[in-house]
């Protein structure tokens, strides 16, 4: 009896987290969290579809993904969606900034971080210009 009570209290945030490690789970997903990361700042979809070298749809696919496990911040800015990793996200946020290379060591997706730089610097007083169809 006690178990199922302790189930039942906890049970929420067991669930939240199975979610959150599930949308972890997967490559294209991780890659998008730890850029997101990376950045440390908003980043719209067309942004990230440079940067990961995938289609906006996989991207949009990915990023949604993340949003719904409570990884990913979305804001609506007009046509733009920006993204950003979600604040409060504790040890597993911890673990995707160090993939990002956040605590002094390298990007664990080197490719996608030299993408994304060189991408950011195309921006216009810190706002994506050259945009996509997203």
């Amino acid at each position: 009896m006690h178990i199922i009570a302790y189930m039942e209290k906890n049970g929420a945030k067991l669930r939240a987290s199975v979610k959150a490690l599930k949308a972890l789970a997967d490559q294209r997903r991780l890659r998008a969290a730890v850029l997101l990361a990376a950045a440390g700042r908003e980043l719209c979809v067309c942004e990230l579809v440079d940067a990961m070298g995938e289609s906006q749809y996989n991207v949009s696919r990915c990023l949604g993904a993340l949003c719904s496990a409570g990884l990913a911040l979305k804001e609506r800015r007009g046509r733009w969606a920006m993204y950003s990793l979600a604040p409060g996200l504790g040890e597993l946020g911890a673990y995707i900034r160090s993939l990002a290379g956040a605590s002094g060591g390298r990007c664990a997706v080197p490719s996608d971080a030299v993408r994304l730089k060189a991408r950011l610097a195309l921006r216009r007083r810190g706002v994506c210009v050259v945009g996509c169809n997203c």
